[in-house]
């Protein structure tokens, strides 16, 4: 068992459960904003970590599946929760282009979308591998688990192989 994030990073990626996302030999950027990580998520971004998925709260009682992270089910009050693992793809429920203000180590014009997984739940991320003009609603996705520094594991959503918009992945 390791006891540091970056010892899990590198397990996971000698593993392949993470894609690499830092080139080598780069120039060294500004690092990502961090999520603020608690106990209510820490799960979501052990699982991104450690195995490479993504998983999302389910309540133990009544089955609800549901992220952001909470600690009671609001559909049953229910505090028993486990994580479940989701199936890397869904579609693009709205997404935003931001130009302002400009955060390093991001370019203005990038893509921040709401993804509906295909079992339900919504889960924001980054759009990449698609010009900004030619993001639909409805676009089907896939989502792959990336490593972006030697701290930080994120999914990432890139429009899906040979989909046409509206059909489901």
């Amino acid at each position: 068992m390791t006891d540091t994030l970056s010892e899990q990073l590198s397990e996971a990626q000698i593993e392949g459960h993470v894609e690499d996302n830092v080139e080598e030999n780069a120039v060294p950027q500004a690092l990502r904003p961090r999520p603020a990580i608690n106990l209510d998520n820490a799960f979501f971004f052990e699982s991104l970590t450690a195995r490479g998925e993504l998983s999302i709260q389910q309540c133990s009682d009544c089955e609800e599946l549901r992220h952001p992270p909470v600690p009671m089910c609001p559909d049953c009050n229910s505090t028993h929760w486990a994580p479940k693992a989701m199936k890397p793809s869904g579609i693009v429920h709205s997404y935003v282009v931001l130009y302002h203000p400009i955060v390093p180590p991001f370019e203005p014009g990038y893509v921040v979308a709401v993804i509906e997984l295909e079992q339900g739940p919504r889960v924001v991320m980054n759009l990449e591998g698609v010009e900004r003009e030619d993001v639909k609603i409805g676009m089907p996705v896939e989502i792959t688990i990336e490593r972006m520094d030697a701290d930080l594991v994120l999914p990432v959503a890139r429009p899906a192989a040979g989909k046409s918009n509206g059909e489901q992945a």
